[in-house]
């Protein structure tokens, strides 16, 4: 059901002159995962990998105890400008995210990868949909949603959610269920890889049974300033 939204809202663009930006030609969507192994992404961590794998045409994960760093499911590719479109669901207290413009760290940080989050949200402050840049062990919201209260009721627990982000030069737009939820203004990662994240944890072994599900991964990495959605947020610089 959300994601006919996206489709009815490119097709009317298609047939119209004068709304958003004009298309004349379908968008070029290239699936981004065969929902049979993990061919043209990589597994990137240090030390303890958390648990991921892939079954019923989904990416999944879950977290493991005493895991001192993330673990990146990454596209092998880098883009620079694209659309990206899936749909993710949560099944609990999980900190996870579509990553984007990632960048390799050198050995001699404490991270093994750092770029732009669009952070899935599991606490009461909701911020799913808002962006930060995710330097492993710090991090810092460019873009947070404490002021729109849309945005923060846009993503649901325990359902999937389809997530539509916008990378087109220096602003970045979000959509989560059709509803905007992100528009930045920020130009300190220009191309890089995409990937999911699974979070680490400490001596926490009782959130393990916790997953995220990821599925319906696609990309337009050719002209996608063609097919850009109007977006009723204002545009805003990072906070």
């Amino acid at each position: 059901m959300h994601r006919s939204f996206f489709t009815l809202q490119l097709a009317l663009f298609a047939l119209s002159p004068f709304i958003g930006t004009a298309q004349t030609d379908a968008p070029r969507w290239k699936s981004m995962f065969n929902g049979k192994n993990f061919k043209g992404w990589t597994i990137i961590h240090r030390g303890k990998q958390a648990h991921v794998w892939v079954a019923d045409g989904q990416i999944n994960g879950n977290k493991l105890a005493n895991t001192p760093q993330h673990t990146f499911i990454t596209t092998k590719k880098q883009y620079g400008d694209f659309i990206l479109e899936g749909d993710c669901k949560l099944d609990g207290d999980l900190h996870t995210g579509f990553l984007f413009r990632l960048q390799n760290a050198p050995d001699t940080a404490t991270i093994p990868m750092y770029g732009y989050q669009v952070k899935i949200d599991p606490t009461p402050r909701r911020w799913t949909g808002g962006i930060f840049d995710d330097f492993g062990k710090t991090w810092h919201w460019l873009y947070t949603l404490k002021d729109d209260e849309r945005a923060r009721t846009a993503f649901h627990m325990n359902e999937w959610n389809t997530f539509r982000i916008e990378a087109i030069g220096d602003n970045m737009k979000v959509w989560i269920n059709g509803i905007p939820t992100a528009n930045l203004i920020n130009g300190k990662y220009a191309k890089g890889h995409i990937a999911l994240k699974v979070h680490s944890m400490g001596n926490t072994p009782e959130k393990e049974a916790v997953q995220v599900h990821y599925k319906n991964l696609r990309i337009i990495g050719r002209h996608p300033e063609r097919y850009t959605l109007p977006m009723d947020l204002a545009a805003r610089k990072a906070d």
